[in-house]
């Protein structure tokens, strides 16, 4: 279901400023109200696109806060450049036990165990077996939304040609402390062409699909060369991380890596939202989050998924 539980909001709560004579009071302004786009289409999958209203940078959120903050009763259009379709909106809290499990289905993945009864949340997507559009490496996609109160967004992004890994293989950690953990590697070899972004995301067991802490590279520094790199176990972003064990898996792990190639846009944002959320401090140097939505914020992204490979730690 992870694909189903997307959410976009940077959200930072309260801190205390110590070691000062006098207390700081910050009187910021309300910010200004904008429509939060997480949009993403990848190889052989429908679109799936999340709408939310922003919340302010400081403050305290409730989970019918985030239930609330789902724009409700837009037109999503998608296009190919051939074929033009709009895409369903579905609401948790409106659909059937049976349309809950072809959900999960379309999802590829189990449904919860328990869902909390006073969180809903929404997305747009094609409620259908045989989608009218799905990803295909190469094609350019448009999205084109209106919002019931008439406000306009676009966006457009690519899904690059697959740059598959060479290998994956796993390593016992070496700290006889942690006997029984183990680091993830995989092997490249990138393209003789400069200018390709990968983005990978790890899944243990039946748990989300979890982007790792700094998911997004770009190749820069090893066009053309064959590499060989460590895969961090992806976490939820805002989960408290022990930086001894951060990145390993455990012994007798099912693992799941996805590694997909991405487009510049999509890599700057990713790369930085990453930085911005990963700041230790409120209070230190900013970072512009390059969007790529016109009339909102947020990503509307293409994956050219290569590598989906499972396997077990023994």
């Amino acid at each position: 279901m992870n694909k189903l539980k997307y959410i976009i909001a940077l959200i930072v709560t309260a801190f205390i400023l110590t070691n000062c004579e006098k207390e700081v009071i910050l009187d910021l302004p309300d910010p200004v109200a904008k429509i939060v786009v997480e949009g993403s289409i990848e190889t052989d999958a429908p679109p799936f696109v999340t709408l939310t209203q922003n919340f302010p940078y400081f403050g305290s959120i409730t989970p019918s806060m985030l239930a609330n903050a789902y724009v409700r009763g837009a037109t999503v259009m998608v296009s190919d450049g051939q074929t033009e379709a709009q895409l369903d909106e579905l609401c948790w809290s409106t659909l059937t036990d049976a349309q809950k499990e072809l959900i999960a289905q379309l999802a590829g993945s189990a449904l919860p165990d328990s869902i909390p009864p006073d969180f809903d949340f929404c997305v747009y997507t094609f409620f259908s077996f045989n989608p009218p559009i799905v990803g295909q490496n190469g094609k350019t996609y448009t999205l084109h939304i209106t919002t019931a109160d008439g406000k306009e967004l676009h966006a457009t992004t690519t899904i690059p040609q697959p740059v598959p890994l060479d290998s994956i293989w796993y390593e016992q950690n070496k700290d006889p402390r942690y006997p029984d953990l183990y680091r993830v590697l995989a092997r490249l070899q990138d393209p003789d062409t400069l200018g390709n972004y990968y983005r990978y995301y790890t899944q243990r067991q039946n748990e989300p699909m979890y982007p790792g802490f700094r998911s997004v590279f770009d190749d820069k520094l090893i066009n053309g060369k064959n590499i060989f790199f460590p895969l961090d176990r992806g976490i939820f972003k805002g989960a408290e991380i022990d930086f001894d064990t951060y990145g390993y898996f455990n012994k007798q792990d099912t693992v799941t890596i996805k590694w997909s190639t991405i487009d510049t846009k999509t890599y700057n944002f990713w790369r930085t939202l990453e930085f911005s959320s990963n700041s230790s401090s409120p209070l230190g140097g900013s970072t512009q989050v390059n969007h790529n939505i016109q009339g909102g914020i947020g990503v509307w992204a293409g994956y050219g998924v290569s590598t989906l490979q499972t396997f077990v730690i023994e």
